[in-house]
């Protein structure tokens, strides 16, 4: 396998420093709004949930981290052999987050062959695209972004045992979010846009939040 540094870095424009600032921004506000927000699913997991519940919100915690500070270190990093190594780690950190979502939503849910099944699927195909990412790094990218979104809504495979047991608004906040991870990617692509990434990185932020209230709204229900 060669090393990080033989393996070119995709060519994008130059961003201008405002750029840059605005996508640190938006990285700053998402971790700064993880740790409160974490902090609160915790409080509240431990006063009417279960020990399962907190492990469950362990892993979502730990993709939810893993996803903003690799994000953030890598579009902040300037172009070196460092920048390389950190796009696979935040290419990865995708798929861990998808899986620590469902991981979450699903641990509230009323086990049933279904989403036993959905979760199985969920974090076979997410560790597979993440290893990818990890070991084969530049390969298979238009791909992937497909994945992306497949996965993310691969659970309307199981939208009925979930209707069955989710709260209903927590039902609303997963649809909105997974529209706006969705209209995300439109920016993700549009790379001659103006503040493309800072854009793309606010459509993935207020995804999570989305999420992150429709797993808080179940915690407990």
């Amino acid at each position: 396998m060669s090393s990080p540094a033989a393996q070119p870095l995709r060519s994008f424009r130059d961003y201008s420093d405002g750029e840059i600032v605005a996508d640190g921004a938006v990285h700053a506000a998402a971790l700064v709004a993880g740790v409160i927000g974490f902090s609160v699913l915790f409080q509240k997991v431990a006063m009417v949930g279960a020990y399962s519940d907190g492990v469950a919100m362990a892993v979502y915690a730990a993709g939810f981290f893993l996803l903003f500070g690799f994000s953030c270190a890598y579009n902040m990093a300037p172009p070196s052999a460092a920048k390389t190594l950190l796009r696979r780690f935040d290419h990865a950190s995708i798929y861990l987050m998808i899986g620590g979502t469902y991981t979450a939503l699903l641990s509230q849910a009323r086990a049933s062959f279904w989403t036993v099944a959905l979760g199985a699927f969920v974090w076979t195909a997410a560790l597979s695209g993440a290893s990818v990412k990890l070991f084969l790094p530049g390969r298979l990218d238009r791909f992937a972004v497909r994945l992306y979104l497949a996965l993310g809504w691969s659970a309307v495979v199981a939208v009925k045992p979930l209707f069955a047991s989710l709260p209903a608004d927590t039902l609303v906040f997963v649809f909105f979010g997974g529209v706006l991870y969705s209209i995300g990617v439109a920016f993700h692509l549009w790379e001659s846009l103006k503040y493309q990434n800072a854009i793309w990185h606010s459509c993935v932020t207020a995804a999570a939040a989305c999420h992150f209230a429709g797993v808080f709204q179940a915690v407990g229900r």
